[in-house]
């Protein structure tokens, strides 16, 4: 098993408004092959910051759901938002872990 942190932050935009997208979101990823949960985190301190956590079998079920269009079904309702909302890309990470324990 793997888990997969992206770690995102608004620079511009209703971060509140992404907050509310994340809570309504479709579910996209967990329906994937080998998506074994997400979690999506907000910062306390930094409430424009936020952590998506998912857990997979493995890399290749990761890279799979980030293949088009799944990952483009999943962050439409993002993308659709008046105004935009827009992301540092300079902090913007993701980093894959092996699960030991």
């Amino acid at each position: 098993m793997i888990v997969v942190t992206s770690r995102i932050r608004v620079t511009s935009g209703n971060a509140n408004l992404l907050a509310d997208l994340y809570r309504s979101r479709g579910r996209v990823a967990d329906a994937q092959p080998g998506c074994l949960g997400v979690e999506i985190l907000r910062h306390l301190d930094r409430p424009d910051e936020f952590t998506v956590l998912t857990r997979w079998t493995d890399r290749a079920a990761y890279e799979c759901y980030r293949a088009p269009p799944s990952f483009r079904e999943a962050h439409a309702r993002v993308r659709e938002v008046p105004g935009g909302i827009r992301i540092d890309r300079a902090e913007r990470s993701v980093d894959w872990y092996e699960v030991l324990s």
